[in-house]
């Protein structure tokens, strides 16, 4: 027993000798795309764009996109944002959305946050995708799959459910 707690002191309990890093194999590249979403609770409308990489740049170009495929029912369109540095460059145009930023570590106050845990859990869950086309594929009949579902996305993110 002494062996074995002079080994966790020594050693750390993961094995490895303090002061030096675990190393893990990794098999094959990791492999990501981000989506862009937004969804209205009262009517489950929901759109989204994928992207490669996500910087203000790109947030423009969603919020272009955005404005072009949602019909505006109402005067003020209110988009729940994180505090995400690319939400708050100065020179983005709104179009008819007008930003509320959620306190920092809130995101379960974001509706759009309860859609990305479905997609995750109906789509990618215990699943790999092998190569970029495989996942580019996958998500894009994630989101048609989404879309399709209105009635579903108002329930799931209904303010009922996120309080």
């Amino acid at each position: 027993m002494n062996q074995v707690l002079k080994a966790i002191r020594d050693h750390g309990e993961d094995g490895t000798k303090k002061g030096h890093k675990t190393r893990s194999t990794k098999n094959g590249d990791h492999v990501r795309m981000n989506a862009l979403g937004v969804v209205c609770p009262r009517s489950g409308e929901f759109f989204a764009i994928e992207a490669t990489h996500v910087c203000s740049e790109m947030f423009q170009i969603f919020l272009d996109e955005a404005a072009q495929s949602i019909t505006s029912t109402r005067k003020r369109n209110i988009l729940i944002l994180d505090n995400a540095s690319w939400h708050k460059k100065k020179s983005l145009d709104w179009h008819d959305f007008e930003p509320l930023y959620l306190p920092p570590y809130s995101p379960d106050l974001n509706p759009i946050e309860r859609i990305w845990l479905l997609l995750k859990d109906r789509w990618f869950n215990n699943h790999v995708c092998k190569n970029p086309d495989e996942l580019i594929e996958r998500l894009d009949r994630a989101i048609l799959d989404l879309i399709g579902r209105p009635e579903e996305l108002k329930i799931t993110t209904s303010f009922g459910k996120l309080l």
